[in-house]
């Protein structure tokens, strides 16, 4: 019963952690990890305690939920430099138009970035 309640409150924990403005959201993955880790083990327990079904699966149910908030946690950190000037930019933004150019100037970054992630996809395949 301990490891099923642990990784809701850990995932609170985690939850809360990734609204932190970057780099502070990678304290989030401590908990998340946590999180996953107990609920793996309340999968072992249950289903060896010959446990219902539904309880195995609200279980895998958390653990997807874990994984996924621990790669929108982490995904910033693959384009960190966009991301994190977009973050400075938004919090300097006083008006609308200003919030709106750091959002066209985050599309051109991601265009670039994806742009030459195809071209490179191109050359390498043909």
């Amino acid at each position: 019963m301990a490891h099923s309640r642990r990784p809701a409150v850990l995932m609170l924990v985690g939850l809360v952690a990734a609204g932190f403005p970057l780099p502070y959201t990678a304290v989030a993955v401590v908990p998340l990890v946590w999180a996953g880790v107990e609920t793996v083990l309340a999968i072992r327990a249950r289903s060896a305690g010959g446990a219902a079904t539904r309880g195995i699966v609200s279980s895998g149910v958390s653990l997807v939920l874990v994984c996924i908030l621990t790669a929108i946690v982490l995904l910033p950190y693959a384009v960190y430099g966009t991301a994190k000037s977009l973050q400075d930019c938004a919090l300097g933004a006083n008006t609308a138009i200003a919030a709106a150019d750091c959002n066209a100037r985050l599309y051109g970054s991601l265009e670039s970035i994806l742009g030459g992630f195809l071209s490179f996809g191109q050359h390498a395949g043909g």
